[in-house]
């Protein structure tokens, strides 16, 4: 591996931790974009997956417009490939509840939400595919890095150090599959990312919090012609329920790749009662066309949960996606949490094993994100719940939601805008400015756009005809974007980087090719034009100064300074 050396724009880091690399156990999406993120800061990770090869299991989805800004933040040709596999228009909704698809529709839910915001909330767009694919991009893009290992049949056995406050290095031991051989790994930290049974998470003696095992369920996936029997009734999820076939069919491609989930009781929650027969059997039950061609591709399983690890960082080890949380999969919100969660973590974690950051800045983690992962695990059962009992609705088995409920619960689903936009941190590494975002009717549903600290930098048309996003300007640093007037600031981006050894970017909105054509840029930042705000390398605002300031360059590097841990504003 070619030994790491900082980017130009920082000083070194310290010796201790210049070529040692960050471990990472799991080789999923959260784990392959912890590995993206770290190398967004020039941090060399080596990512250990028990499995010999990539699974080729499709499971989750759902990548949320949230998600797919991270993504922008590995380069365009990721971001692209991953737009490339979207599912068609037309099956991203509604949801629709059959007794076999060639059969009677008994009732809808729209979910438009999955087709995303639109522009004036972001610039990305969601993406409906599959893991399989997406996994398969990321893990290609994390090689191309050259500051990413991927070992395959490397698995984990014990956590040996790490877990400490003092601990000056994670250690684990680790299993060659292949030979059988165990060998150590050392690196300045260690990613959890290892799924719901999560070893390291294990190790640790970390509780999971919140019911588990609610409900069990066999995930088949397969290739079969079934688009050409669904004809115009088109969906995100075909619910089906006769005597043969209880559960849902989902599209991965609108050309022959299917997922279907079917909820066992606990003695069937196994892969050998599953045969490739007795799924074909399922799925031509589901459909309604008994001659059906169905090629049975992989056959597994999975148990719900509602739980939040009661802890997510351990000295310099951080729980990460399934390792950290598990949710329902209503809305397709656990693997987006789970990337949103990391991307939170790592820039962090960069800072830290590079000398940069006070590893008080990691506990924040924690701080930021647990909170808002148990609000949306218990949504999420309760949008499963809701869902059952409309689907009861439809099929004439009893209804106990008002119309009220019903409007409210159908708008929800698929429509997660306040769980992807609308969390507001507030822990040390946001400094406050005295304001409240905005209220919303539904937190859950409803976003509007604020830059109060704590909150998600809004997006901005900039540029000529708006075709620049102020998101488009957040990159492995800090960011400071000032009103035109606000020269001052720039300067003092300028001494903070210098003082903290820290990437420091300035931006003047109004400056060439910076113009504010549609002129939001100050009343949805809520400065003056001699005002500045702090953008955080997660995109989210850390500081904000309304007005012209006194002693700029004071003022921001104290600002800065307490974001990372080093100081009190």
């Amino acid at each position: 591996m070619t030994p790491w050396t900082a980017p130009r724009t920082t000083p070194p880091p310290p010796a201790s931790t210049a070529r040692q690399p960050v471990i990472i156990v799991g080789c999923g999406p959260v784990g392959l974009g912890a590995a993206l993120e770290l190398a967004r800061f020039g941090v060399p990770t080596v990512v250990l997956e028990r499995r010999t090869s990539p699974s080729r299991h499709p499971k989750t989805r759902n990548f949320n417009t949230r998600t797919m800004e991270i993504a922008r933040g590995w380069g365009p040709a990721v971001y692209r490939r991953l737009r490339g596999i979207d599912t068609p228009d037309g099956w991203k909704s509604p949801i629709r509840f059959f007794d076999t698809v060639v059969g009677k529709e008994f009732g809808r839910i729209d979910s438009r939400g999955f087709e995303g915001p639109g522009p004036e909330v972001s610039p990305a767009l969601p993406v409906m595919s599959s893991q399989d694919l997406i996994t398969e991009i990321l893990r290609e893009a994390a090689a191309a890095t050259g500051l990413v290992e991927l070992r395959f049949g490397h698995r984990v056995t014990e956590l040996t150090s790490g877990a400490g406050d003092l601990d000056a290095e994670a250690v684990v031991q680790v299993t060659d599959e292949s030979t059988g051989e165990s060998y150590p790994l050392s690196g300045a930290a260690l990613v959890a990312a290892d799924g719901v049974d999560s070893l390291v998470r294990q190790s640790l003696g970390v509780r999971l919090e919140g019911e588990q095992g609610i409900h069990h369920f066999v995930n088949c996936y397969f290739h079969s012609p079934v688009e050409q029997y669904v004809g115009e009734r088109t969906g995100v999820l075909l619910y089906v329920a006769n005597p043969d076939a209880l559960g849902v069919l989902q599209p991965l491609d609108a050309n022959g790749r299917w997922l279907c989930q079917i909820s066992v009781p606990p003695e069937q929650w196994n892969r050998e009662t599953w045969t490739d027969d007795r799924v074909r059997h399922w799925v031509r039950a589901a459909v309604g066309v008994p001659g059906l061609e169905v090629d049975v591709r992989s056959v597994g399983v999975w148990r719900m949960n509602v739980t939040v690890a009661e802890r997510l960082v351990h000295g310099r080890v951080v729980l990460c996606g399934d390792a950290a949380h598990q949710f329902p999969p209503t809305g397709g919100l656990g693997v987006n949490t789970g990337l949103q969660g990391m991307h939170n973590a790592m820039w962090k974690l960069a800072l830290c094993v590079r000398g940069l950051a006070d590893w008080s800045l990691l506990d924040t983690y924690d701080t930021e994100r647990r909170p808002p992962a148990r609000r949306t695990a218990d949504q999420s059962y309760e949008n499963f719940r809701n869902v059952a009992r409309m689907g009861a609705a439809a099929y004439g088995f009893g209804e106990d939601l008002d119309p009220d409920a019903i409007l409210r619960e159908t708008r929800r689903y698929g429509n997660h805008l306040g769980v992807e936009f609308g969390t507001v941190y507030d822990s040390a590494a946001v400094v406050p400015d005295g304001t409240r975002p905005p209220t919303v009717e539904d937190d859950y549903s409803d976003y509007a756009p604020s830059a109060t600290p704590g909150c998600r930098a809004p997006h901005v048309r900039l540029g000529p005809g708006g075709a620049l996003s102020t998101l488009d300007l957040f990159g492995p640093g800090f960011t400071v974007l000032t009103g035109p007037d606000g020269t001052a600031w720039r300067e003092a981006a300028v001494t903070a980087a210098r003082r903290l050894r820290l990437p420091v970017a300035g931006y003047t909105v109004g400056s060439p090719g910076l113009t504010d054509p549609d002129g939001l840029f100050l009343r949805r930042y809520g400065i003056g034009s001699e005002g500045a705000v702090v953008i955080r390398p997660d995109g989210y605002v850390g500081w904000r100064s309304a007005d012209a300031p006194t002693a700029a360059g004071e003022e921001l590097t104290e600002a800065i300074e307490q974001i990372i841990g080093h100081g009190e504003y």
